[in-house]
């Protein structure tokens, strides 16, 4: 009998700490007072961040079931672990290229906190993911616009410069200038920001590098696989100099401006084998009354600049949405590429 109940709470310390691989969370059956397992999960992103970032097990990775989060705080991701040979991942428990994936599946997240939230901002900005962690994954989530639309809301964002190697991949930033705000869906400081596999439909920006540590001149970082649609002030954003920037297998469309570079980055950029068509402005530079359209060189490589895309949409209310909604429709322009969520459907 003492036996059993000894291998009995062995298992159950197992279940919490060392045997652990990832922290389930599911906003419709979780409990935050649960272990976080599959059969237990959590109930917030919060919670389940608190877990990781704890000394007293070993779990690095948070898996998001089906769902829709509201968050009332950012979600601080750092942990108080050792990080050798470790990455911390936050993804969806079903991925794009799952053989059950379809767009209901995709965890989205919804903010709602407080208008300034972030104590050290020099202004008053928005966080949903706060960044505080060299080598984090962010997989398969859907970011959707702030609630308020005179709001600067950033979905992801890494603001301490000393910190390195951010993949976001196959997720989605879903916004609406007029009611439903994304300022940047992502804006990091630093090193190796890389974005792919994404769909940006009707944010502000998409994705802002930010400033390097130093003087240092940034390496690392690009945009790859990804459709952008509708960025009212730009598709890319390059603030302080970069090497080795990648910018390829894009589709860009009805975005105000392509690209802004400040005007202090002398960088020369390339653009390779993209789509980019309909947008406004080519190149601009941001100056203190605002956003100019100005001439710079950028090296461009198999784009194309003539023609429309066609964006797979919500046919029937009545219906599940279209596996491939909000990517390009198979035989149309760009749709070769492969841009969009799925990596293996090129």
């Amino acid at each position: 009998m003492i036996k059993t109940i000894v291998s009995g709470v062995i298992i159950f310390i197992c279940q919490l700490t060392i045997c652990a691989q990832a922290v389930y969370v599911d906003s419709n059956i979780g409990d935050d007072k649960n272990p976080g397992t599959t059969e237990s999960p959590v109930y917030s992103i919060q919670k389940a961040a608190e877990i990781i970032s704890s000394r007293d097990n070993d779990i690095y990775t948070i898996k998001i079931n089906p769902g829709i989060y509201v968050l009332d705080k950012h979600v601080s991701v750092a942990t108080k672990k050792s990080m050798a040979d470790k990455r911390i991942v936050i993804e969806s428990t079903f991925l794009p290229d799952d053989s059950l994936w379809s767009p209901e599946k995709m965890p989205v997240i919804i903010n709602s906190s407080l208008n300034g939230e972030i104590p050290e901002a020099d202004y008053s900005y928005v966080v949903s993911f706060l960044i505080n962690e060299s080598h984090v994954t962010i997989r398969g989530i859907k970011f959707h616009g702030y609630v308020y639309p005179n709001t600067r809301y950033f979905p992801i964002a890494r603001l301490n410069m000393a910190k390195t190697d951010l993949l976001v991949e196959q997720c989605m930033f879903i916004a609406d200038k007029d009611a439903a705000h994304i300022q940047v869906g992502v804006i990091a400081h630093g090193n190796e920001i890389n974005i792919d596999h994404c769909v940006f439909y009707n944010a502000k920006n998409t994705v802002v590098f930010w400033l390097g540590a130093g003087d240092t001149i940034k390496h690392g970082n690009g945009i790859t696989n990804s459709i952008i649609y509708g960025a009212f002030q730009s598709a890319v954003w390059t603030s302080s100099p970069d090497k080795d920037f990648k910018f390829e297998n894009n589709i860009v469309s009805n975005c105000k401006h392509v690209w802004i570079r400040n005007y202090e980055n002398t960088t020369k950029y390339s653009i390779n084998n993209c789509v980019i068509v309909n947008n406004q402005f080519y190149k601009a530079i941001p100056h203190d009354s605002g956003v100019e359209p100005c001439n710079f060189e950028i090296t461009e490589n198999d784009v194309v600049k003539e023609g429309d895309i066609s964006m797979r949409k919500a046919d029937n209310i009545d219906d599940p949405l279209p596996v491939d909604y909000l990517h390009i429709i198979p035989g149309t322009l760009g749709s070769e590429i492969g841009a969009g969520l799925f990596k293996n459907k090129k």
